[in-house]
């Protein structure tokens, strides 16, 4: 028997440009300070694997829900991740998907303009 409501519908990632983030960047703090956690790290990595819904999410990461949400929103607020769609569970309920914003998402210490003008014009 099929579904009335589509469960899980392939997603479409949005752009795929790079996102470059240099130590002295504006909102670099927020990159960073939330890159500082191991789960936020390991959610951020399975995220780049393929979209996924929090409880996927917690699943594929080992952690609670609880943990996930938690996560998910320092990377939305921190601008790495960003719901791209919406599911619908076996019962009805709706659950967000959540993908990396750009891909990849590179990281920059230091003041070597020659650096980030490579990365920049190799399009990484």
């Amino acid at each position: 028997m099929s579904a009335l409501l589509p469960q899980k519908p392939p997603v479409e990632r949005s752009g795929s440009d790079s996102r470059v983030v240099s130590l002295g960047d504006d909102g670099s703090d927020a990159v960073f300070s939330v890159l500082s956690s191991t789960v936020a790290r390991r959610v951020l990595a399975e995220l780049y694997r393929s979209p996924a819904t929090q409880s996927e999410l917690a699943d594929r990461v080992d952690t609670s829900i609880q943990n996930v949400s938690y996560h998910l929103d320092n990377l939305v607020d921190a601008g790495l991740v960003d719901v791209v769609d919406e599911w619908y569970s076996e019962k009805g309920r709706r659950m967000d998907v959540y993908a990396p914003e750009g891909s990849p998402l590179v990281l920059v210490v230091g003041d070597d303009t020659a650096v980030l003008d490579a990365v920049t014009d190799r399009g990484i």
